[in-house]
């Protein structure tokens, strides 16, 4: 199977922008047949990153306002999801994650959005950008037989 273009848009750093975002990231992965498990990771890990964006990244009152690109590109198994935005630096690669060690509706919500995104990807990068951050996430498009990822 040869590439695909990669499929970009940009949406405002808000919750409404999340919620378009997933919408989005719907189409594409229909126009992909991206498996459904594939689909549930890829939006899992969206909308950890985006709503984190929105939550934290904010830079001040004068700053220009918070906006996310999303990226996604399909070649042969490989899929990769980048998420860009213009808020304070955080290197999300170095973020702990906290262990989920009771059934979930035990657990406090809060901080296990880290442990989500590295469950369901195969591979967690973090690049500074000098106007914010850049997130890159990969993934199997169909997984491999004793595969952990989204395990």
């Amino acid at each position: 199977m040869s590439a695909t273009q990669p499929h970009r848009a940009q949406f405002p750093g808000t919750i409404d922008g999340a919620v378009t975002a997933s919408s989005w990231l719907h189409g594409v992965a229909e126009r992909e047949a991206l498996p459904g498990k594939l689909v549930f990771a890829l939006e899992v890990c969206l909308e950890e990153l985006f709503t984190n964006v929105v939550r934290h990244g904010g830079r001040g009152r004068d700053a220009a306002p918070l906006s996310v690109d999303v990226g996604l590109s399909v070649e042969g198994n490989d899929v990769a999801m980048y998420i860009e935005d213009n808020g304070k630096s955080f290197d999300v690669s170095q973020a702990p994650a906290r262990p989920i060690r009771r059934p979930l509706e035990e657990v406090m919500p809060g901080g296990l959005g880290m442990q989500l995104i590295r469950s369901f990807s195969k591979e967690l990068l973090y690049e500074s950008r000098p106007d914010g951050n850049r997130v890159i996430l990969k993934f199997l498009r169909q997984e491999q037989a004793g595969s952990t990822a989204g395990a």
